[in-house]
């Protein structure tokens, strides 16, 4: 199981999610970036006792987390971003090579938080999505 497979699947759902197409950071932003974006973060753990998992006792299930930054330059473009991200991610069916994958959950919504340490404002909108696959 490759989780590179699931994160480059949702960073995917996010890019092509309309137009204008959505600038998407995969863990960082580049020198120089400048809002409006979604920074996303993933986590993966393969839960003990989940029913993907084999007879042998080999962990095959996967859940992963996604968590969308979603940075404006103010508190309605930091929603109208998390409006865009939920509207791609929030109850579809990704399909990820060689995997079964459930339904994209949301598991929270943060409003939108002010941030100036750069000196500029930008407003982060956090919003956590979860996904569930298990082995072909």
């Amino acid at each position: 199981m490759s989780e590179q497979l699931h994160v480059a699947t949702i960073l995917a759902l996010l890019r092509t999610s309309g137009s204008p197409a959505l600038t998407v950071h995969d863990g960082a932003v580049p020198d120089g970036g400048t809002p409006p974006y979604v920074l996303v973060y993933v986590h993966m753990e393969h839960p003990e006792g989940a029913a993907g998992n084999a007879v042998d006792g080999i962990s095959r299930s996967a859940v992963a987390r996604f968590y969308c930054h979603c940075v404006g330059g103010n508190a309605e473009a930091a929603r109208a971003l998390a409006t865009r991200a939920r509207a791609a991610l929030l109850d579809v069916r990704p399909v990820i090579a060689g995997r079964v994958c459930g339904l994209i959950r949301e598991e929270q919504a943060l409003p939108p938080d002010k941030d100036e340490t750069t000196g500029a404002l930008v407003m982060d909108a956090i919003r956590v999505y979860r996904l569930r696959t298990d082995p072909a």
